[in-house]
């Protein structure tokens, strides 16, 4: 799947933009290609911008886990800022600190499990729907269904003409902040280029419609729904018991909007595309929906029965992790392992060289469920695999895209038979904010 190249062509960089022509083909394979060629870490440089790319397990664990207070944010990734201003994914220092200690208590296992009925509702009332043996774009309805519970479970919205107009505005930032993120030349958005306007345009519209749900809920807080919202606007830091700023509030839902729609969605795409190429997997599945659900919609209480099911997503972010590249800026001069970096130095870090290394996972390229059997995962080390991050930036949310993930691959598959439509080219991923299906995924849905 990954093979590293000896066409020296391909590793070719020029003046101006050092490696950032490999990079943006393919920032999978051009960080494999350093892995194999340089071992532990590898230096590069995409235009002006030098990098160390980390791939040892140890000096990642030093700048994700022990010395992760050395480290900040990489400007690199400065564009997602537009979207989640200072929420969990983009803040630093106290701030990223206090907001931790506000947010993660209402993010365990008990609490998020709440949150069950409402993602099986969601995937039910879509997928009732479908019609039997009807073509779809399959990574648009899991988008529907993971916007349509991330909008409900977030701050309980129905209006579907609104939800719509949110949908577009995250579409139109995820397609351009990805364009800027791979750019050697990024523009401010002062200068209005359309690409900009239309940016600036949808970033104004989250802000009316999030702004405004905020302040209505605090006019009706007798009223008010449990949902995320109302958890938030009523949690405080238990060091000086003071709570969130609406604009606060605003970047950590926004933050949550991004990290449990798209990544949910997308990983679900990825799941069932290998799914239907394994007949053998998916009779495992249905059999342990059989025995687990018995035809019921699936809930938090099914959770830790559906082992198989949790297994198939497990390797399904280790092939395809949704959050595949991350960076970090050193704010001291400090080392990882026998590299000495110097105060402003950026490293960059992918899980995906050491989630395909045979060094941790037997025939890397092959999908196996059963690998997870057993407790794989406390077992290899520490930073090995890491699909949702590690240490204090380690995504809060795990807990609750799991759980949304067992709910919908559950939900979907024990209804309807997904079979990719005759002719379907393969499914290869591209690089955008999260690791996406490129061109989507084409289905045929029979009814069971």
């Amino acid at each position: 799947m990954m093979k590293a190249s000896t066409d020296p062509t391909e590793w070719r960089t020029t003046m101006i933009g050092g490696s950032l022509q490999a990079f943006r083909e393919d920032p999978l394979l051009f960080m494999c290609r350093l892995h194999q060629s340089h071992g532990d870490y590898a230096r590069f440089r995409l235009g002006p911008q030098s990098f160390y790319a980390i791939f040892q397990p140890d000096m990642l664990k030093e700048a994700m886990v022990t010395k992760a207070d050395a480290f900040s944010k990489a400007g690199a990734f400065d564009e997602i800022k537009r979207l989640t201003g200072e929420g969990l994914v983009m803040s630093n220092g106290e701030l990223h600190d206090r907001q931790r200690r506000i947010v993660q208590p209402k993010f365990t296992r008990s609490h998020i499990q709440a949150y069950a009925a409402q993602m099986a509702l969601s995937t039910h009332r879509i997928i009732a729907n479908w019609a039997h043996v009807q073509e779809r774009e399959l990574t648009r309805d899991l988008f529907k269904i993971t916007f349509d519970i991330m909008a409900r479970t977030l701050f309980s919205y129905n209006s579907q003409s609104t939800l719509e107009q949110i949908e577009k505005a995250f579409d139109s930032i995820n397609r351009i902040a990805s364009e800027k993120i791979r750019s050697l030349i990024r523009l401010p958005l002062l200068i209005p280029t359309r690409q900009n306007r239309e940016y600036a345009a949808a970033l104004r519209l989250l802000d009316e419609i999030v702004f405004g749900i905020i302040a209505e809920r605090r006019q009706n807080q007798e009223r008010e729904p449990q949902d995320l919202l109302s958890v938030l606007m009523g949690s405080v830091d238990e060091t000086d018991q003071t709570g969130m700023s609406d604009r606060q509030l605003r970047d950590e839902l926004m933050t949550m909007f991004l990290a449990g729609h798209e990544t949910t969605a997308h990983t679900l795409a990825w799941a069932f595309d290998y799914v239907m190429k394994r007949p053998d997997i998916e009779e495992k599945l249905l059999q342990e929906w059989e025995r687990v659900l018995d035809g019921a919609l699936p809930g938090a209480e099914h959770y830790n029965e559906l082992e198989y099911t949790q297994n198939v997503l497990w390797e399904t972010l280790r092939l395809r992790p949704a959050g595949y590249l991350t960076g970090r800026t050193a704010m001291v001069d400090t080392k990882l392992g026998d590299l000495a970096l110097r105060r402003g130095d950026a490293i960059m870090i992918s899980p995906y060289p050491l989630h395909m290394s045979p060094a941790y996972f037997e025939d890397p390229e092959s999908f196996r469920p059963e690998r997870f059997d057993n407790d794989l995962m406390k077992k290899l080390p520490l930073m090995a695999y890491f699909p949702f991050g590690a240490g204090p930036r380690s995504c809060i949310g795990n807990h609750f895209a799991m759980l949304e993930m067992v709910i919908i691959l559950a939900g979907i598959g024990q209804s309807f038979r997904l079979r990719h439509i005759k002719g379907h080219p393969p499914v290869v991923p591209e690089a955008l904010l999260t690791l996406s299906p490129k061109g989507g995924i084409k289905v045929v849905a029979e009814r069971r």
